[in-house]
């Protein structure tokens, strides 16, 4: 198989996968939403956070086992798992914004001004070295945010995450022995 045909495997697959962990991401942002009624789903949404390392873990393994007979390199396993979770940071986007634009109407942005305003907080915060000026200027730039700037902020965050996680999911992923030293 050439360079060309496994670039372009390799994409098609972790855009499959990403659909598959766009999904799961997709009700893990729901189960956040959820969380500021029911504290039961903040625990659940934490819980897919901690899973999603894992979960990419596992597609790009899986996607070793179905097209390489299980044999991959680290960079082969990172590329997968990076573009995986690319595909999956776009979807989630997407969804964001459709929520923000259309469903939330200032909901989240009220719940994280109404905690950045509460008074124990704001002692907490203080106690630690910021001053009231800092908070009340974050408060203020979070009343200012558009559907589409939360939207691009998170697809950013996701998207530098995946060049964090996939350093791991690699090492899981590839058939090479990393960090094993010889007897």
């Amino acid at each position: 198989m050439t360079f060309s045909e496994k670039y372009a495997l390799v994409r098609a697959q972790a855009r499959a996968d990403g659909l598959k962990l766009g999904l799961f991401w997709v009700l893990s942002f729901a189960l956040f939403i959820g969380n500021f009624h029911f504290a039961l789903l903040g625990m659940l949404w934490m819980a897919t956070m901690v899973f999603t390392p894992f979960f990419v873990g596992i597609l790009t393994r899986r996607y070793a086992v179905k097209w390489h007979d299980g044999i991959i390199s680290y960079r082969h396993a990172y590329t997968h798992s990076f573009l995986t979770i690319f595909y999956a940071s776009l979807i989630l986007a997407i969804v964001q914004w459709a929520y923000f634009a259309y469903l939330d109407n200032g909901f989240v942005v009220t719940n994280y001004v109404n905690i950045i305003t509460d008074k124990d907080f704001m002692k907490g915060m203080e106690s630690m070295g910021y001053n009231k000026k800092a908070l009340d200027e974050l408060v203020a730039t979070l009343r200012t945010l558009r559907p589409i700037d939360i939207s691009l902020q998170l697809l950013w965050s996701n998207i530098v995450a995946g060049f964090i996680i996939s350093l791991t999911t690699a090492l899981y992923a590839s058939t090479r022995r990393h960090f094993n030293p010889k007897p």
